[in-house]
């Protein structure tokens, strides 16, 4: 098989596909780069929204809570006057007083509104009770610098992490943190807090060994706390801030609410303590956040792209038309290497009739000459076979016709033809010949091959005067083997497989003086090939070179090879 197609195929890979990819690549990583740097500079700013709306929430609910704490505190621990006082804040619908023991006592009842079951004064009181022993704060909450202005102390009902019922929680005052100028204000004689579900809110207040709570007016409370959303003096955002409850109820939306902002929200937070069964979300508006300027890099790339093309395009056209006129130029070869082959054909006959002639007659000396003749008709005539198959092998139409043969008889004729020269010359010609009586083989092919490596022996090892060769068989594998070896100066490991490539030779110093075509090793591993064979450089060989044409005895069908 050629390897024109597949250096065609790596050449269009390295000039084409890989840069190509590698644009691609790279415009897609600089396209995501700069959405990933958009979204985060987005999701930064949403969040910056969302806290600033929940600490708005929680700290409004603080300053209530220090309103609440400023009712009764006169009273000091006199729970009933604490509570009478208490009741007089317009949001307070209801005012009880508990026991540790469990007592109840009512101190003020509004009658707006019917707590559910669980909500109740009593079951709220006794988890109270349970929560605040629990938490051991029946002896004064100790110092903090926790950052919040109030403190969860636990969760009173169990739920799971992913559901979304609301849930009693409570929470309790910190006395250090302080809405307004620290330090102006002195920290309270009691402990404070909220006790809150989703839709209740619960004031309590720790005095001594009694508990005193107030339900407040929730719709009351929650239209005062959204009035002051967004946060007062802070221009109003085009998108839609949203806050619901964990159970999904909306509460309060706010924002201009313009084009694109009623799709789903890409932001989202929980509330701050008490607060937390409250979330906040906030869609933006189209307009809001620009997309990112993706045109330069687009252009980038595609031009890039489009250049590789050009480039790819240009070289393949030159390509093409270079292997256009080798192909015409192995053409012409073809056609002069046919004409040539039938003289060639009649000066070998006619030679070896006046070889046959002399040596009846006695002449020695115009029998060597005739020698030499049909020595040198020997040489080209294999030259011009090599071209031959060269050309057919670049059209895919070298074949092989294989026929029962003695491997050795055809090893033993190909060095006889060889021998005169080479003595001559003064090589040290040696043969070892036990291959197989019979296999099957095309005798043309192996006395090619056996030509060509001689060739090479004469041509680039001939300071070493030295050639070997020799047949062998692996019954175990079916195979024979003709080795060919020389004590010349051998070929490096890197050029093993180079050597095998058309037009391809070793050092300029061994070349100096070598005539040849540059092709008889690539074809001589064509023939192998076809007989389902190989040839190879044998690596172990030290002393020179050894090639070695491994031969089955049954070559395979020509359409398996």
């Amino acid at each position: 098989m050629s390897l024109q197609p597949r250096r065609t195929s790596i050449t269009l890979t390295l000039l084409v596909i890989m840069p190509v990819a590698l644009l691609a690549w790279l415009g897609t990583y600089l396209i995501r780069d700069a959405a990933r740097t958009t979204d985060n500079a987005r999701e930064a700013i949403l969040k910056e929204r969302l806290f600033v709306a929940a600490h708005q929430l929680v700290d409004d609910l603080r300053q209530l809570t220090d309103d609440l704490d400023a009712f009764g505190k006169a009273a000091g621990t006199a729970v009933q006057s604490a509570g009478q006082d208490l009741a007089r804040h317009p949001w307070v619908a209801e005012v009880w007083s508990a026991e540790a023991s469990g007592q109840i006592q009512t101190e003020i009842d509004k009658k707006r509104f019917q707590p559910s079951a669980d909500a109740m004064a009593a079951p709220r009181s006794a988890a109270l009770w349970k929560q605040l022993e629990s938490a051991g704060l029946m002896a004064g909450l100790p110092s903090s610098a926790h950052e919040q202005p109030f403190i969860q102390l636990g969760i009173l009902s169990e739920r799971a992490p992913q559901s979304r019922k609301p849930v009693w929680q409570t929470a309790v005052k910190q006395p250090s943190y302080h809405l307004r100028t620290e330090g102006t204000e002195s920290a309270p004689a009691f402990l404070s807090g909220w006790h809150i579900s989703d839709g209740d809110f619960i004031y309590w207040r720790l005095l001594g060994e009694q508990l005193l709570c107030a339900r407040l007016d929730s719709s009351v409370l929650r239209q005062a706390l959204f009035a002051r959303l967004p946060i007062p003096g802070m221009q109003d955002y085009p998108g839609r801030m949203t806050l619901t409850t964990v159970t999904g109820i909306p509460l309060h939306t706010w924002g201009h609410a313009r084009a694109g902002s009623d799709g789903n929200p890409v932001a989202g937070i929980s509330c701050f303590v008490p607060l937390s069964q409250w979330q906040l979300a906030y869609t933006p508006a189209s307009h809001e956040f620009p997309k990112p300027y993706l045109f330069p890099i687009l252009l980038g790339v595609g031009s890039g792209c489009l250049l590789v093309v050009a480039l790819a395009w240009t070289f393949f056209r030159e390509n093409a038309r270079e292997i256009r006129v080798a192909q015409q130029r192995v053409s012409f070869v073809n056609q002069i290497s046919h004409e040539l082959k039938t003289p060639l054909t009649n000066i070998r006959l006619y030679a070896e009739m006046a070889s046959s002639r002399m040596e009846h007659s006695g002449d020695s000396i115009s029998r060597r000459h005739l020698g030499v003749v049909e020595t040198e008709v020997a040489r080209l005539d294999r030259l011009i076979q090599n071209v031959l198959n060269y050309a057919r092998q670049q059209r895919d139409k070298l074949a092989v016709q294989p026929r029962p043969i003695s491997l050795d008889h055809v090893v033993q004729r190909a060095v006889t033809h060889w021998r005169l020269l080479l003595e001559r010359k003064g090589f040290d010609v040696r043969t070892r010949l036990v291959g197989p009586s019979e296999m099957k083989a095309d005798p043309d092919a192996i006395e090619q091959i056996l030509g060509n490596l001689i060739s090479n022996v004469d041509k680039y090892a001939s300071y070493g005067k030295y050639i070997h060769v020799a047949t062998e068989q692996d019954l175990e594998k079916r195979v024979a083997r003709i080795i060919v070896e020389d004590r010349g100066p051998g070929i490096p490991q890197s050029k093993r497989r180079v050597v095998f490539e058309p037009f391809e030779r070793l050092r300029s110093d061994l070349n100096e003086g070598v005539t040849g075509t540059g092709i008889g090793l690539t074809i001589s591993r064509e023939l192998a090939e076809l007989h389902g064979g190989r040839l190879e450089v044998c690596p172990n060989y030290r002393e020179g070179a050894r090639f070695i044409v491994t031969l089955p005895f049954d070559p395979p069908p020509p359409e398996t090879r």
